[in-house]
């Protein structure tokens, strides 16, 4: 069985990204209300969950580059976002190291519109500091080593200064840490490509990662590492050939939109994305 259902969806306007109903595989979470993450996807091959991914425009997705550096070579896929629908193409960050885990992205494009609502997207100079609570959303593993319904969990992010001390020289300036050093909750296999997604004070969500390694699932003194979409999001520009918005008020600390798409109308509360690759 999929997890989670489908719904039937209409297009949010593009000043409503990040929005979502109050809250009603993850390692130490707890299961997600409909409607809650909008925004989330699931890749799947032949019927099963293998990658999350974060609706960012009604075209768009973005996930982690190693869910799709095999999976491009499936000959059939299809995308499931209410009827199915034949996908688009899978563009890989020109620049991603698999033996690295650098520059960790790749943007899936539909060839329809989804009419499901988009998280925000962080401008390249917003700042994450260290010790903000934030959310990671998937149906990877409960514990180490799948989960039927979407998972939540809270965790905190760290500094580079306590990445780099826990991994060493692995971490790149396009990463970013998050998690507690006790462990007890962190993504884990399954969530791979999913979103990091932080709160402004205005009730918005902006996604500002996706889940990329680690070492296990929520170890005492390793966090879970994510691609951080602040350093990268000129390739999502560039490739997606997007233009700048003008500034909009989306968010309270966010100057202006990367992407600009045609939306319409008001979006539906219950939605939960599947892709089928």
């Amino acid at each position: 069985a999929q997890p989670g259902p489908t719904c039937a969806l209409m297009e949010p306007a593009v000043s409503d990204c990040g929005l979502a109903l109050p809250s009603s595989r993850i390692v130490g979470g707890s299961n997600a209300s409909e409607g809650e993450w909008p925004w989330q996807a699931s890749l799947q091959v032949r019927g099963q969950h293998v990658c999350g991914a974060a609706l960012v425009t009604s075209v768009w997705l973005l996930s982690a580059a190693h869910c799709f550096s095999e999976l491009r070579s499936v000959l059939q896929r299809t995308v499931a976002v209410g009827p199915a629908q034949s996908s688009g193409k899978i563009l890989l960050h020109q620049y991603y190291q698999p033996d690295k885990h650098d520059y960790d992205l790749a943007l899936l494009r539909l060839e329809q519109p989804s009419l499901a609502q988009p998280v925000c997207l962080p401008p390249p100079t917003y700042l994450l500091s260290p010790g903000r609570v934030c959310w990671i959303t998937g149906w990877g593993a409960l514990y180490e080593g799948a989960s039927n319904v979407l998972q939540k969990v809270d965790v905190q992010l760290v500094s580079e200064e306590a990445c780099v001390d826990s991994y060493g020289l692995h971490i790149s300036p396009r990463m970013l840490c998050a998690g507690y050093a006790k462990g007890q909750k962190d993504s884990c296999q399954g969530d791979s490509g999913g979103p990091l997604v932080c709160q402004e004070s205005g009730g918005r969500w902006f996604l500002a990662g996706v889940v990329s390694w680690g070492h296990g699932c929520a170890r005492p003194g390793y966090y879970g590492v994510y691609t951080r979409l602040n350093h990268v999001s000129c390739y999502c520009f560039e490739n997606a050939a997007f233009a700048l918005s003008p500034p909009l008020p989306l968010l309270s600390a966010l100057s202006y939109s990367l992407f600009k798409a045609q939306h319409t109308n008001e979006p539906t509360a219950h939605c939960i994305w599947f892709v089928k690759l």
